[in-house]
């Protein structure tokens, strides 16, 4: 393995990372424009969503953009970054192949997600049995939301093989 591939890997696996604060920031920002929406007339709601929605969706971009980069883009990043300068060795041994560190840090991200959500959603659920129903909606916005992230952590340990593959095939289309 070369210092050119550890940093190619290194910067994916931070790209992957940017998964679930993607998520994270999503799910503010669609409850914070339920909240709005129950909360304010219609008057009131359009200028509140342009003081509290913009900066979330200027940051969900923002991380869309950094994710797209560091998991498509890495050769460009450490060209520009001049990340394989300085170094004696060219080489590193190693006999673990980059896709198998590419799943195992997609399982691991999925897990961290499941294990994040999983007693979130069972909080949820309990407030929205349990609570005050002064805003029925917003308990079933953070209990849908809850499940989407619990499904978004199964499907990346489940299906990790077909997003290395996604990754790999973005890889192999750029050097042909």
């Amino acid at each position: 393995m070369t210092i050119r591939t550890l940093f190619n890997i290194i910067l994916k696996i931070i790209g992957l990372f940017l998964i679930k604060d993607i998520l994270t920031t999503s799910a503010q920002a669609t409850s914070q424009l339920l909240f709005l929406i129950l909360q304010f007339t219609k008057y009131n709601v359009i200028a509140k969503i342009n003081l509290e929605l913009i900066p979330a969706i200027l940051l969900l971009f923002t991380y869309g953009i950094v994710f797209y980069y560091l998991v498509f883009k890495t050769e460009l990043i450490i060209n520009k970054l001049k990340l394989e300068k300085g170094f004696e060795q060219k080489i590193i041994s190693s006999n673990i192949h980059h896709s198998t560190i590419l799943s195992i840090s997609i399982i691991v991200i999925g897990g961290l997600i499941l294990v994040d959500q999983i007693p979130n959603f069972f909080q949820q659920l309990f407030l929205y049995f349990n609570g005050d129903r002064v805003y029925p909606n917003v308990y079933n916005s953070y209990l849908i939301i809850c499940g989407i992230k619990i499904i978004v952590g199964l499907f990346l340990i489940i299906a990790q093989k077909q997003i290395v593959n996604l990754i790999d095939r973005h890889k192999e289309t750029k050097t042909t």
